[in-house]
């Protein structure tokens, strides 16, 4: 079934994440983002698209830093109320009633209840007249020790195939199993 160009969403899932920033004035802001992704691994690269304008844009561009928090299912229905449309100077975070921790190595919090967390400092943007695209160095990265039994997760990260939002499922085959050979994937070792 061939599909209108913009329709691709129907079967490319994606993450659904609220990204953290805080502005000029330390005010913390939270924006759920789906158009997010790893670039070319092993580099500690992230990438996210934004729409203009967006406070989260406006913040990340001020202060250079910005946490991108992977959520599950416990605090997912209240990460999206940061959906809203709220004026600049609200804590989004706070309205949603998520609570937060202090990141590790950038300014912006991150959400307690989140099944991971990516922190991560501007490396550049492209701009564009209709969207921009952020690339950021990722600085820290951690699972929610909440989320995680022998070292593997136990709750899922959300994602959304238009118009559903879903649990990651089953898992198919490892990396190793496929590419054996690859010294990336010896000894059960994965790249980041």
């Amino acid at each position: 079934m061939e599909l209108s160009p913009e329709l691709f969403k129907r079967f490319l899932p994606l993450p659904v994440t609220v990204i953290t920033t805080v502005d000029a004035e330390n005010i913390p802001n939270a924006a759920p983002y789906s158009c997010v992704m790893p670039i070319l691994r092993p580099h500690p690269l992230i990438a996210l698209a934004s729409a203009l304008p967006r406070d989260t844009l406006r913040n990340i561009r001020s202060t250079r830093e910005f946490v991108v928090n992977v959520m599950g299912k416990p605090a997912f229905r209240d990460a999206m109320k940061c959906a809203r449309d709220y004026p600049p100077e609200v804590n989004e975070l706070e309205e949603a009633g998520l609570e937060t921790l202090p990141s590790k190595k950038v300014s912006p919090p991150r959400i307690k209840a989140a099944v991971g967390w990516i922190e991560a400092k501007l490396e550049r943007e492209v701009t564009d007249d209709r969207y921009v695209i952020i690339i950021g160095q990722v600085v820290c990265s951690e699972m929610n020790d909440l989320c995680v039994r022998d070292g593997k997760l136990t709750e899922l990260p959300i994602t959304f195939i238009m118009p559903h939002f879903r649990s990651v499922g089953e898992s198919i085959a490892r990396r190793d199993e496929i590419d054996p050979e690859n010294p990336l994937t010896r000894n059960g070792e994965q790249p980041q």
